[in-house]
């Protein structure tokens, strides 16, 4: 699938290149993000396992802020740039163990920095305002992830602080694929305001595999992407 997806955007570029120029632009971008994680087994973890681990973890909020760039030609063109994310998840209250007693949450954040590009489709039903359909993959490279845990005695909350993620070896790079439906607005000659709710798949999982791996998560999100666009051709 990965393959076939990569095909049809790379068939998209001699049309990029052969034809004229129609508008060119660099935006800033501002996505606020709600998202979750598809959870699969390693080291041959139970069903039963992965179901109650997926019971306790709930998604998270995050944002995305972006640098991009825009080539339109005709009813065809494309964006690349940098992207900025954050995305993760919690997990509900669970037993801390025979030992300790008491309970915790824990709260995870990853943080990428992507390469993203699209192929855009446009339609113009006036002047200015044109509709899109966008898609793209991108590159995340790992920054980062923090993992911050609660603890509970007898309801009550006695502290938070942060796991090592030294033992945890994360991916370092993982592409994704993303697409979304835009309403783009020229406000003048030169600036122009673009309106996007999108939806990103990560394609592999946040960790690799060792021998105390339990599961492996792939992120999702759907977000509302803002961009305001500096037009220069």
């Amino acid at each position: 699938m990965y393959c076939r997806l990569l095909l049809i955007l790379a068939s998209c570029c001699p049309l990029l290149l052969s034809a004229q120029t129609l508008e060119r632009s660099f935006g800033l971008e501002l996505t606020p993000l709600h998202g979750g994680q598809r959870i699969s087994g390693a080291n041959n973890t139970s069903l039963s396992e992965l179901e109650r681990l997926d019971s306790l973890e709930s998604g998270g909020f995050g944002y995305s802020l972006g640098v991009v760039f825009e080539d339109r030609v005709d009813r065809i063109g494309y964006t690349t740039g940098l992207r900025y994310l954050t995305v993760g998840y919690s997990t509900l209250e669970q037993a801390a163990g025979a030992t300790g007693g008491g309970t915790f949450s824990d709260e995870l954040t990853a943080h990428y920095l992507a390469i993203p590009f699209e192929v855009n489709f446009y339609q113009d039903p006036t002047t200015d305002d044109r509709l899109l359909f966008t898609l793209g993959v991108s590159a995340q490279y790992h920054l980062g992830t923090r993992t911050d845990r609660t603890t509970f005695q007898s309801g009550e909350e006695t502290g938070t602080t942060e796991l090592p993620a030294d033992a945890v070896d994360y991916r370092r790079v993982i592409p994704s694929f993303h697409t979304g439906f835009a309403y783009d607005r020229r406000l003048s000659d030169d600036w122009a305001i673009r309106f996007q709710p999108t939806f990103q798949f990560f394609l592999n999982g946040n960790v690799r595999a060792a021998a105390t791996t339990r599961a492996n998560r792939q992120y999702y999100q759907l977000g509302l992407r803002v961009v305001v666009r500096r037009l220069f051709i």
